[in-house]
């Protein structure tokens, strides 16, 4: 039987070493936002440090929001918190002269899109400097479909959800 979670089923993916995997991920994340309330738009640009923008609520009751700049990444293990390192299929690289780690600076959000089950891992920017270049999911599991991120992206409550990931995470 055919389920959602079903992938590559023509090859295509492999053949591309998973780009098309990527862009799929970009486009199911786009989908689920907007389904849920969300206002999505593209960056035509795909080699920057993020790929979709997203509007979230700084206060939900007065309808108060803030664009953010959203990377999407797949996951399989593990959330990667660096780009720059995979060139395609048609480069080769000799250094990591262009891998770079992303900031909050540039970046105000990655979401994370698990390959086995399609769920979504949001996590803030504010948080990249827990972890180093990639984090376990099952670090993560307070990003796991927490759409709260979205419609509370407000300091107090960014810096709470910080302070939870870093205590999940100090164990």
């Amino acid at each position: 039987m055919n389920k959602l979670t079903d992938k590559d089923k023509t090859g295509l993916i492999a053949k591309k070493s998973n780009a098309p995997l990527g862009d799929a991920h970009e486009l199911f994340v786009k989908a689920i936002l907007m389904r849920l309330g969300f206002e999505v738009g593209s960056v035509d640009l795909s080699s920057g440090p993020y790929d979709i923008f997203v509007t979230a609520f700084i206060d939900f009751k007065k309808n108060q929001t803030k664009v953010l700049k959203v990377q999407v990444k797949t996951i399989s293990g593990n959330l990667s918190l660096s780009a720059g390192s995979r060139g395609g299929i048609d480069r080769k690289y000799k250094s990591s002269v262009k891998e770079y780690s992303y900031t909050e600076k540039d970046t105000d959000l990655i979401i994370g899109v698990d390959t086995e089950t399609l769920d979504l891992y949001f996590l803030p920017g504010r948080c990249f400097d827990i972890f180093g270049k990639s984090i376990s999911k099952t670090k993560i599991k307070i990003c796991k479909n927490n759409w709260d991120i979205l419609l509370n992206w407000n300091d107090k409550y960014l810096n709470s959800f910080k302070k939870n990931l870093l205590a999940k995470n100090s164990k």
